[in-house]
């Protein structure tokens, strides 16, 4: 029988382009050390790649593309092949998350998430009031009085700009750096994809036990409740951000824009919190009846499962940097108390597969069993 050709959007042809890409950066860091962006002078130090001298990181690249050349090949082999092609794309992910990527992803999720938060609490705000019947109509009127009384108090047009001063300085003084902590998620990402792909391959349409939707919702709902718990303390010492009782704010950085900036990250914490829970509530599953136009139709799956698991993926990729970073400061100063109030504050060792874990519940919960994949 004849092997098919890997033809344009195979895993084999997206192998060897990740794969050279890879080479090619590998080798430019070899060539030219100095524009190696991570090692020893590296600002970012919640990360793995800041120990990483500018040769070991290089040819670690050089040799993860031969891998990827390998896994290439193998792809385009009948099944047997792709049952070593996977595992390989699986470990080529792993190595690129959790080793040369950091904590750019979440941040910049962080921010993103945070600057939005506005927007959407004030269109929930105005769409409760008008839709939500009694209950939508309190919470509304609620959420509309904790609003004016913020805006009303230390937040004015020069807080605001401030406030988008120092957000945009932060990402600016990082420069390309931020750049190369997404590019490598990226990677990971493709070969994330590459993996799926390959053992997804020749897969029955059959579900083992733990996969089945009643299985998936027991376990599903303790993943999620445990997800939606973790980003509550920063989220708490964040928003006390906004009252005169600030936890964590230094008396020398006391100003309304840095207080207005971490309240808007409690915000997004508390919203991510919020929207982790709905990965078991009906509102996940069917759009509330007051949203307009929307109302009473399911929630596509991947409306929820994909943001849900890009900060997943997020939130795993900075725990190792995190955990190095708390090792190296021993505790962030404060020894076996610091690394406990540092795992609680940023608790990404165990939110992120926590998280992945509640995703796919949901995904596992709401879509049906596939048909048996041949090629």
């Amino acid at each position: 029988m004849q092997t098919p050709r890997p033809h344009l959007g195979s895993p084999a042809t997206a192998a060897v382009v990740v794969a050279l890409v890879t080479a090619g950066i590998g080798a430019t860091w070899l060539a030219r050390p100095s524009s190696y962006p991570f090692g020893a002078a590296d600002r970012v130090t919640m990360s793995v790649t800041h120990v990483m001298p500018v040769a070991v990181a290089g040819w670690l690249l050089l040799a993860a593309s031969v891998v990827g050349l390998s896994i290439a090949a193998l792809a385009g082999r009948p099944t047997p092949g792709n049952r070593v092609a996977g595992p390989l794309a699986t470990a080529l992910a792993g190595f690129f998350a959790l080793v040369m990527a950091d904590t750019s992803l979440i941040s910049l999720l962080g921010y993103a998430i945070a600057l939005g938060a506005p927007v959407a609490v004030t269109a929930g705000i105005v769409l409760a009031c008008v839709r939500g019947g009694r209950w939508g109509r309190f919470a509304g009127a609620v959420l509309l009085l904790a609003t004016v009384a913020v805006l009303a108090g230390p937040v004015d047009p020069g807080v605001l700009l401030r406030f988008a001063r120092n957000v945009l300085h932060a990402f600016a003084g990082y420069g390309t750096r931020l750049l190369w902590g997404l590019a490598m998620a990226a990677v990971a990402g493709a070969w994330g994809a590459v993996a799926y792909r390959l053992l997804r391959a020749g897969r029955t349409g059959t579900r083992p036990g733990w996969a089945r939707p009643e299985r998936a919702r027991r376990w599903g709902r303790v993943a999620t409740l445990g997800a939606a718990l973790c980003p509550l303390p920063y989220a708490f010492v964040r928003l006390t951000w906004l009252t005169p009782w600030a936890i964590g704010l230094d008396r020398d950085f006391d100003d309304p824009a840095v207080r207005l900036q971490g309240g808007s990250l409690g915000c997004a914490a508390l919203l991510g919190a919020v929207l982790t829970v709905g990965l078991v509530s009906r509102w996940g599953e069917r759009i509330p009846g007051w949203v307009p136009l929307l109302g009473h139709r399911p929630v596509p799956v991947a409306l929820a499962a994909a943001p849900g698991g890009l900060v997943a993926v997020a939130t795993c990729v900075a725990a190792p940097g995190l955990l190095l970073h708390a090792v190296e400061t021993d505790g962030f100063g404060e020894g076996l108390r610091g690394v406990a109030l540092g795992l609680l504050f940023f608790p990404f060792p165990v939110w992120g597969p926590l998280l992945a874990a509640a995703v796919l519940a949901y995904a596992l919960r709401r879509r049906p069993v596939e048909a048996p994949v041949t090629g």
